[in-house]
């Protein structure tokens, strides 16, 4: 293990240098180790390399384009992604990544079209179906939003991000008893973001729960003491509790 507490596989005469390392001897000098350890840790030698070869090889354009992506260079990224694209039209994570710069471009309708196609060559895959949602939340069809995130939620259900989102397209629709169980999710996943919480207070309100609006909105300023927002929230659910 690294210094970052990463594992990393070395080569047999790596393991063997540290092994005598270990030991405080020459390579010759090493004890010999007994033989359930060394068929367990042939085992997981071999387990390693299964694991190794049956790892998907990302295409070379893909790779290309993420780079650029990661650079921070947008439109040229877009361009790289489009060419990996027609080079392989069905690789689901060149257009989830051209779905999302599409996204961060504001071509919304580019985006959702892309992030589909993408959910649906590989619909079991969590950022495939939030990036869809994103995009169609961007594009104001908040129902397909909601129904995207959902699904997402599904096969991450600690995402903080996804129930985040999925809480606050419920919310604007108007569905404040099922964005209150979303949002509740997010905070119990994550209490630290004042914004969930804000948004948790507005839900509980619509809702009818002014105590708990009154808990979020506070927890939201003991995160953020200068969130306008919840202060602002805050004095309506009291507002209205003392009526």
């Amino acid at each position: 293990m690294n210094r970052n507490g990463q594992i990393v596989l070395v080569s047999m005469a790596t393991a063997l240098l540290a092994l005598t390392a270990a030991w405080g001897g020459s390579a010759e000098q090493a004890p010999a180790k007994p033989k359930a350890e060394k068929k367990k840790a042939e085992a997981k030698k071999a387990e390693a390399t299964t694991a190794k070869e049956a790892a998907p090889q990302e295409p070379a354009s893909f790779m290309k384009a993420y780079e650029v992506y990661r650079a921070g260079k947008l439109d040229e990224a877009i361009t790289a992604f489009e060419q990996a694209a027609k080079e392989n039209p069905d690789h689901a994570r060149t257009l989830q990544f051209l779905g999302r710069a599409y996204y961060e471009k504001k071509r919304y309708a580019d985006a959702v079209k892309t992030a589909g196609r993408a959910a649906n060559l590989d619909p079991g895959n969590a950022r495939n179906l939030r990036t869809l949602g994103l995009a169609q939340m961007a594009a104001n069809d908040l129902k397909s939003a909601a129904e995207s995130f959902e699904k997402s939620a599904k096969i991450e259900p600690k995402n903080f991000w996804t129930l985040n989102d999925l809480g606050y397209a419920l919310f604007q629709l108007d569905r404040n008893d099922e964005a209150c169980k979303a949002l509740e999710r997010a905070v119990a996943v994550d209490a630290t973001k004042a914004m969930a919480w804000n948004t948790l207070g507005v839900a509980r309100m619509r809702a009818g729960n002014r105590d708990g609006a009154i808990e979020a909105f506070k927890k939201a300023l003991q995160i953020d003491p200068n969130y306008a927002k919840a202060k602002a929230g805050l004095a309506m659910a009291e507002a209205a509790k003392a009526k």
